[in-house]
């Protein structure tokens, strides 16, 4: 019995170590093969082992969602070697449409220039924006994986 629970301890740090963005409990209790009790009593015991041996990296939770990310006193540090997920001008890209949504691609266009084809592709690759065919156009909105992303629990919540 120990040995399977090591193998579920072993799934969800490497499922908060590998994803680009805060998991549920409810995800790392499916990925893992275990109950929310035992998920819960191994994300403390993880948290509580990264923090005994005062690792850089924390286990954090915010809110019902758990990630893995560098303590604050290094981020400051790590920044010019961390990688960037969006340069400054795809970020403002994707806030127009997230502010604007749903919004025509040529009104982005109008708005963005002629590189907001390029950004919205990317966002569409990784899930953060879908668009459905509109006459010459597209109508472009937000994915729950954008607001996954983002950190935006209530589908309610305003950007």
């Amino acid at each position: 019995m120990e040995e399977k629970r090591i193998k579920i301890k072993q799934m969800i740090e490497a499922s908060l170590f590998i994803s680009d963005s805060p998991l549920s409990s409810s995800r790392l209790a499916k990925l893992a093969g275990c109950g929310n009790d035992e998920l819960n009593a191994i994300l403390e015991e993880l948290k509580s082992e990264y923090e005994a041996r005062q690792s850089a990296i924390a286990i954090n939770k915010s809110g019902n969602r758990w990630g893995m990310e560098v303590r604050r006193e290094f981020s400051g540090a790590l920044a010019e070697i961390a990688p960037r997920e969006f340069e400054s001008p795809a970020l403002r890209t994707l806030a127009v449409i997230a502010y604007r949504q749903p919004i025509t691609q040529s009104d982005l266009v109008k708005m963005r220039g002629k590189v907001a084809y390029r950004h919205v592709k990317e966002f569409e690759e990784r899930g953060l924006v879908e668009s459905k065919p509109a006459g010459h156009t597209k109508i472009l909105t937000t994915t729950k994986k954008f607001k996954d992303y983002f950190e935006m629990e209530d589908p309610g919540e305003s950007i």
